[in-house]
């Protein structure tokens, strides 16, 4: 199948969100039902006031730092075990267990031990954060040691590349690239969920508290404009994540 070029692409997308956004607007209109599907006009006029008035501006200032702090450290902690468990069976038989218990259980469901142990500061939002987005990361970078090509590990051997650390730094991690970067990006989206739970329920702060805050006084159309942003800001993380890709490979 030949590939389409990508103002092509991009002219079908615009034409698409168009659509949409027309059949959102009719529909909102003749529903007439604003609480519960208010029509896209009077969400980008609450958008444009939360503008206005500074409040997005803040809460998103807030939920970038907290997203970012939480990114950082979940892919510290999932690189360091996830390269224990593809170099060790000790650590495999140790640790897989627990962590495929975390990947199955929902990060909601851990938010009031995470409020008992650490508190309602930046601390246990942080953590919470982190418990969405370490195991993605954990797996994809054991996956992705665990299946190095036995051959380039032998060339590398053969050009005087010594050690583990060195195999592990010259030769595993950039055969393991792609898988580690799909990792990242699923673990973005899952990190853009902790964030807005974090804020939601530790702390009503950042993207996550304006929905909840406009959610409980039913101005749905405020609602929506906070989410908007929420949504833009997962698939900012990801492109960037995705540009980041691109030029490992073209270097």
């Amino acid at each position: 199948m030949k590939r389409r070029p990508n103002h092509e692409v991009r002219r079908d997308q615009l034409i698409g969100v168009a659509v949409f956004l027309t059949v959102w607007e009719v529909s909102a209109q003749a529903f007439d039902k604003p609480l519960l599907l208010p029509p896209v006009s009077a969400i980008l006029a609450a958008l444009w006031e939360l503008l206005i008035s500074g409040a997005l501006i803040k809460a998103l200032g807030e939920s970038i730092l907290l997203l970012v702090a939480g990114l950082a450290v979940a892919s510290l902690i999932g690189f360091i075990c996830g390269t224990l468990i593809a170099r060790s069976k000790t650590a495999y038989w140790m640790l897989n267990p627990y962590f495929s218990a975390l990947f199955v259980t929902p990060t909601i469901a851990l938010v009031p031990l995470v409020l008992v142990w650490f508190g309602f500061g930046f601390t246990g939002r942080v953590i919470v954060v982190v418990l969405a987005a370490v195991v993605p990361i954990l797996f994809s970078v054991a996956s992705g040691l665990r299946d190095s090509p036995d051959d380039l590990i032998e060339v590398a051997r053969s050009f005087g590349v010594k050690g583990e650390i060195q195999l592990l730094f010259q030769v595993r991690l950039r055969a393991a690239m792609p898988v580690l970067m799909a990792g990242l990006r699923l673990a973005a989206g899952r990190a853009v969920v902790g964030m807005a739970v974090a804020e939601t329920y530790l702390r009503l702060g950042g993207i996550g508290g304006l929905i909840k805050s406009y959610g409980a006084v039913f101005q749905t159309d405020f609602v929506f404009a906070a989410i908007l942003p929420l949504s833009l800001l997962g698939i900012a993380i990801v492109t960037l994540i995705s540009r980041f890709e691109r030029r490992l490979h073209w270097t």
